[in-house]
């Protein structure tokens, strides 16, 4: 009984340990509770994508999507929450799902609480991928 607890443990411990994020994995983050905000999508994942790529070679090359390889209804846009962060912990994660109606509904999730700007800025890859609150100078309009 011992060696089957100490085999179990061990097994345990490993998994843990093969864990880069220090434990917490993206089914740990994308929980009711880690929730900050949710909002539904005109576009698509084809017309999220590009405004991703958009945002990307404008603003933050931090930015990812990524579809779920399970369900390609599914996908995320990710952002770390301060520059050059890593984990899961530090991350602002945008999960989508396409809806039957080609619309797409997006959930904020983050392990500690951002603030309602980040919120808003993650919203803002999809709707408005030029703005860049990384680099206000760019969000100034041109005088003509």
């Amino acid at each position: 009984m011992k060696r089957i607890f100490a085999v179990a443990m061990a097994v345990l411990l490993a998994g843990c340990a093969a864990n880069p994020e220090g434990g917490i994995g993206l089914a740990l983050l994308e929980q009711p509770s880690n929730l900050r905000g949710d909002r539904d999508f005109t576009q698509d994942l084809v017309q999220i994508q590009r405004a991703v790529f958009k945002h990307q070679a404008v603003c933050n090359p931090e930015v990812k999507f990524s579809v779920d390889p399970m369900n390609p209804n599914f996908a995320r846009v990710t952002q770390p929450v301060t520059p050059g962060a890593t984990g899961w912990v530090n991350t602002l994660v945008l999960h989508l799902v396409l809806t039957k109606d080609l619309t797409t509904q997006g959930r904020v999730y983050s392990y500690y609480g951002p603030t309602k700007a980040q919120v808003s800025d993650m919203y803002a890859i999809v709707q408005r991928p030029e703005y860049c609150p990384e680099k206000p100078e760019l969000n100034t309009p041109k005088e003509g």
